[in-house]
């Protein structure tokens, strides 16, 4: 019985220590933490259009402090220019943007709060940056700094993830805004562009359209660029690659324009790719030709991409065909795509697929510039054959076969020759 009275003894004294040292702890935290003040993001809104001085970012604010509102005493905002395109780097750091004193401020839900606007000229003045360094891609960075009556300030650097980025506070006193160009720009291939070294080679052909959305009055000239990496050197050879050259260029003003969208049908001839210094025999698997594009804007900015499937940027590798229908026909559905340069069919011409010595259906473009017809080769069939029939204006025909992968096994025209089709089905 004495044990039990000793240990609750012992267990009371200990309960003691532990709570006065909680109470310590308690008391050290009231002492030391104060309370802060935040600049609370209501709606932030705009965009940066580099061609219009006048596109501007709006925003709401509201600040909180543990007094209501009492320790407001203004808002400084700077802005930074980050140069992601220039060489040398153009970038600057914190320029005065605006003061805003507590007197502007008017009110939200009882606290202090204030709308701020500004262009994109006015961040441009402030900056000391001209209008023509602007490219797509750079940013202009806008801090909020708040100064209190008892001379503390808040920013950027002062906030935790649950202040600047949580869903009510949302105070992050930084806001980041990308320059858009707002060039509509695409690159649509009509072949496979690619070099096989075992296939059949077509011109590198594609379809480019141009929109700026001002019938491209803001935009002057298309630049082409063409580089080639050697990828298959062999021992004791010397690199072929070619280091980029302005290959093409061409006045946007001079294309074809139809409801705003500037359109060029653009083919680079094989000879033409390979250039005056490499020919076919030269080229080997994995070798790269660039295709770099680039517009010139009317007021001499340039724009442009350099990886490979960005916006204005494609790759026309070298490859080589491990055939899958070398033995036996590949089983799956295979699309034929037809074209008519005239726009009204194919004139009589067409194809026979014929699967294991037996005609089982013809297929061809009945009307129209461009259309699809698909055949299926059946597991199992142990031989396959496709056939070309001419027609009249056989110099309007054209046609490219996909394969079920969705590769191009055959295309050709104009002038198909009559007969048999070849399919080469790639791994």
């Amino acid at each position: 019985m004495k044990n039990y009275r000793i240990y609750a003894l012992l267990l009371m004294v200990l309960l003691g220590i532990a709570c006065e040292t909680d109470d310590k702890v308690t008391i050290d935290v009231q002492e030391t933490v104060t309370s802060g003040a935040i600049l609370r993001t209501l709606s932030s809104s705009g965009e940066l259009d580099m061609f219009n001085t006048a596109s501007a970012l709006t925003f709401s604010i509201q600040e909180q402090d543990d007094q209501g509102g009492a320790l407001l005493d203004r808002v400084e905002v700077t802005v930074s220019y980050v140069d992601n395109n220039g060489t040398p780097d153009e970038s600057i750091v914190n320029a005065a943007l605006a003061t805003i004193p507590a007197s502007e401020f008017g009110s939200t839900e009882g606290l202090p709060s204030f709308d701020y606007t500004v262009t994109l000229a006015e961040i441009l003045s402030a900056a000391g940056v001209n209008l023509n360094q602007v490219l797509p891609g750079d940013q202009f960075v806008l801090d909020m700094e708040l100064f209190t009556t008892d001379g503390r300030s808040f920013k950027n650097d002062d906030t935790t993830g649950n202040v600047s980025g949580g869903s009510f506070f949302s105070s992050p006193y930084q806001y980041t805004f990308s320059t858009d160009d707002g060039i509509e720009f695409e690159v649509d291939d009509v072949n496979a562009n690619e070099v096989s070294l075992t296939n059949p080679n077509f011109d590198y052909s594609v379809e480019i359209t141009i929109n700026d959305g001002n019938d491209q009055a803001l935009l002057e000239t298309l630049n082409v660029y063409r580089a080639f990496v050697d990828r298959s050197i062999g021992d004791g050879e010397t690199s072929r690659s070619e280091e980029e050259a302005l290959f093409a260029t061409f006045t946007i003003a001079d294309l074809d324009i139809a409801e705003g969208i500037s359109s060029l049908d653009y083919v680079i001839t094989l000879d033409d790719l390979y250039g005056p210094n490499l020919t076919f025999d030269d080229l080997g698997v994995n070798d790269e030709f660039q295709l770099r594009y680039e517009i010139v804007t009317a007021d001499g900015r340039i724009v442009t991409t350099d990886e490979n499937e960005t916006e204005y940027y494609r790759a026309v590798f070298v490859t080589e065909c491990v055939q899958l229908n070398a033995d036996a026909p590949y089983p799956g559905e295979y699309t034929v795509n037809f074209f008519d340069s005239y726009g009204d069919g194919w004139d009589g011409a067409f194809f026979t697929v014929n699967i294991d010595g037996v005609d089982i259906e013809d297929l061809t473009l009945e009307a129209g510039d461009n259309g699809t017809a698909n055949f299926t080769i059946p597991d199992g069939a142990t031989t396959f054959m496709l056939t070309y029939t001419s027609g009249n204006f056989e110099n309007e025909h054209t046609f490219t076969i996909l394969d079920p992968n969705g590769n191009t096994s055959a295309s050709g025209g104009p002038f198909i020759p009559v007969g048999e089709v070849v399919l080469q089905v790639c791994e």
